[in-house]
């Protein structure tokens, strides 16, 4: 098995001190989601409901921030990742998204 098989798949990924990535919207330290790619940093993994700011009207300092909700690439470092499982020929996990909800599915831990 090698790692560049299970990009675009959805793995289980088995986290190390997730209360750091609690900001990333990570609240498990066992999670599934769609692996965009690796590097030498980590795992890169989709984030479909990532939440940004946005000003209503950016000309103006005093404008209103809404949020607006994205679909982003966040990258897990290395050192956070204890372990991937992959489900290869699994019927839903060897597709992008195949879970229509945000990242971070709850486990039982």
């Amino acid at each position: 098995m090698k790692i560049e098989t299970i990009v675009g798949d959805v793995v289980l990924l088995i986290l190390q001190d997730a209360e750091t990535l609690k900001e990333l919207g990570i609240q498990k330290n066992k999670i599934y989601a769609r692996v965009a790619g690796y590097d030498e940093n980590g795992i890169w993994i989709e984030h479909p409901n990532f939440q940004i700011p946005r000003k209503e009207n950016p000309d103006d300092k005093n404008s209103k921030i809404t949020t607006e909700t994205v679909t982003a690439s966040v990258l897990i470092a290395w050192p956070y990742v204890s372990s991937i499982v992959h489900f290869p020929g699994v019927e839903g996990f060897d597709f992008p998204d195949p879970f229509d909800q945000h990242i971070g599915f709850d486990i039982e831990n």
